[in-house]
């Protein structure tokens, strides 16, 4: 063989391969996004079933932590959306009330044109448009007061017309304003109930953590805890990258390898603990940084992502974790509340959560964490 086929043949076998590199993934139909989705679940609901089996880590201490928490989760979302129902009922009352005075200032505007036809018209009485049209004998005149007065006839008949319509505008907008009344009043019931519910609940989360961190007040135990906690962390994430790369490999998220210093952080609030300080005083270092903020202040998502994990973990609490693709998870921990579950699509700057101090956290705030490539990467060279 010569030299010049050997080379061309070499060359071909490398754009094949470089072509066959660039080929991009299929993206899944619907039906097989769904089964990739049950897939993820069952791998998620698997791992955690074994950590749970683990009685030495989950007593009655840790079940009850989590049980009041998952309440407190509960009424804190229900307690949103009557919030939100409510701010919406508040302004389409205002709209409809502006609406209403609108319709009676044109109604006066209505009853006002039709009164100067009516006088214009009937000023001289009946009997003068008798007259008029009688006493004429030239037909072009006849013919043109006819014309006149036709005019007034229909000018009167669309003014009439208008102020029907408007009279039943009028009448329709009272009934909506008067339904959206008692409906904001049935609102303001329920938020007040919702608002009873929770400081309740959380009255009886604030016991249930106390009791939990006197078992680990000591720095041995709280540094056993960190530890298993992070272990704990470390499976579930696991569990969802393998699940990630075998069921969901088809899905077109970019990453956010060009996204250094140009994100938002999740929540507005200060950070506390920083990325790489250790915990403690101990060995152990910090894999993302708390940012200490307000309880039920809203958390965004800091780019577009799919929800992994939407669960209480031990240590983090409500714990949220979105893939963003080429191998990016961002976590969200010790939320009061998730918005978002197993399987959905985020946009950047979605609301996903709520701040609280889940996990037997003391301060409100969120934990936020970013790994590639399963290794744990400082958020402050993403997020400005």
């Amino acid at each position: 063989m010569t030299k010049t086929p050997y080379l061309f043949l070499c060359a071909l076998l490398l754009a094949g391969t470089s072509l066959s590199a660039k080929t991009p993934k299929v993206k899944p139909s619907k039906e097989q996004a769904q089964k990739q989705l049950v897939a993820l679940k069952q791998k998620i609901k698997k791992t955690r079933r074994s950590l749970v089996a683990n009685k030495k880590r989950y007593n009655l201490a840790v079940n009850q932590l989590q049980q009041i928490e998952k309440n407190v989760a509960l009424a804190s979302s229900e307690l949103r959306h009557v919030k939100i129902e409510l701010a919406n009922s508040a302004s389409k009352l205002e709209r409809l009330q502006k609406k209403q005075k609108k319709l009676d200032i044109l109604k006066i505007k209505q009853q006002q044109v039709l009164g100067n036809q009516f006088r214009s018209a009937y000023g001289s009485g009946d009997e003068e448009y008798l007259k008029l049209i009688l006493n004429q004998e030239d037909p072009q005149e006849l013919s043109r007061m006819l014309g006149y007065f036709s005019y007034l006839n229909k000018a009167r008949t669309h003014q009439i017309k208008l102020l029907t319509e408007t009279l039943i505008q009028i009448k329709n907008t009272s009934s909506d304003i008067e339904f959206e009344n008692k409906n904001l009043k049935v609102l303001l019931k329920q938020h007040k109930k919702k608002i009873s519910q929770l400081a309740k609940l959380q009255k009886k989360q604030k016991r249930i953590t106390s009791r939990w961190q006197l078992r680990v007040k000591s720095t041995h135990k709280k540094l056993d805890n960190f530890k298993a906690n992070e272990k704990e962390l470390q499976t579930i994430i696991d569990t969802v990258r393998k699940a990630i790369e075998v069921f969901m490999s088809g899905e077109s998220l970019q990453g956010l390898s060009r996204l250094k210093k140009k994100l938002k952080w999740p929540v507005y609030g200060k950070i506390i603990k920083k990325f790489g300080r250790r915990r403690n005083n101990s060995s152990l270092r910090w894999h993302g940084v708390f940012i200490q903020s307000k309880q039920g202040r809203a958390v965004h998502a800091i780019r577009s992502g799919r929800v992994v994990f939407s669960d209480w973990l031990r240590g983090y609490g409500l714990l949220l974790i979105l893939d963003h693709g080429k191998k990016y998870l961002t976590l969200y921990g010790h939320n009061q509340a998730l918005l978002k579950h197993t399987g959905d699509w985020v946009e950047p700057g979605e609301v996903i959560s709520l701040v609280g101090n889940t996990g037997g956290q003391e301060k409100m705030g969120l934990y936020f964490e970013m790994r590639h490539n399963n290794k744990p990467v400082n958020p402050a060279i993403w997020c400005r």
